[in-house]
């Protein structure tokens, strides 16, 4: 279902967001001659107002809760001390290992994003029948620029099965989760 962040009173013990960071493409003109230096085809976010959406989110959070936040090297950082601001404290950086990844101009391939998994209360216990079983590093070979693998919701689904879940920056429904996003 989707929801109006700033308009719901729905309640959340576990919240996903996958924030549109701001950066631009980049690679070598002649490899990618109409991509490199410019603009990312969908609309990004400040700091700022990715904090204003995170912070209007955890207002909709009940009891504990698990925020599980995506995070390019770039903003690694920054993404987990906004969290931590607002009370969380990190469990795990989980690592998608990308396969491919993106060629950054003359140095290394950045060929993994994070997932930070994080608390504010009490860590939520996981479903018993998966405790110990999930790995923090994890691969699946990117689909398509920003589209985060599958095998993340696969994952917290197994981690939390019967939480109340919304998903940030969505850009589609998926079944049990309530979400928010322009691109829904």
């Amino acid at each position: 279902m989707t929801v109006n962040i700033f308009d719901t009173a729905n309640r959340y013990n576990l919240i996903y967001a996958d924030p549109p960071w701001k950066q631009s493409r980049g690679g070598k003109k002649s490899v990618r001659a109409n991509s490199s230096g410019k603009p990312l085809e969908y609309p990004v976010c400040s700091l700022s107002e990715i904090k204003e959406h995170l912070k209007q989110a955890d207002s909709l959070a009940e009891g504990d809760t698990i925020l599980f936040l995506w995070t390019i090297d770039k903003y690694l950082f920054e993404a987990q001390q906004m969290a931590e601001e607002m009370g969380y404290k990190l469990h795990a950086r989980m690592i998608w290992d990308k396969v491919t990844g993106i060629p950054a101009a003359f140095t290394v391939r950045y060929g993994h994003e994070y997932l930070l998994y994080m608390y504010k209360g009490k860590l939520m216990p996981v479903a018993k029948d998966e405790r110990g079983k999930i790995h923090t590093v994890f691969r699946e070979k990117v689909q398509r620029h920003s589209q985060k693998p599958e095998i993340a919701y696969n994952i917290i689904e197994r981690l939390y099965p019967d939480t109340n879940k919304i998903e940030l920056y969505a850009r589609k429904h998926r079944a049990g989760w309530d979400c928010w996003g322009n691109e829904v």
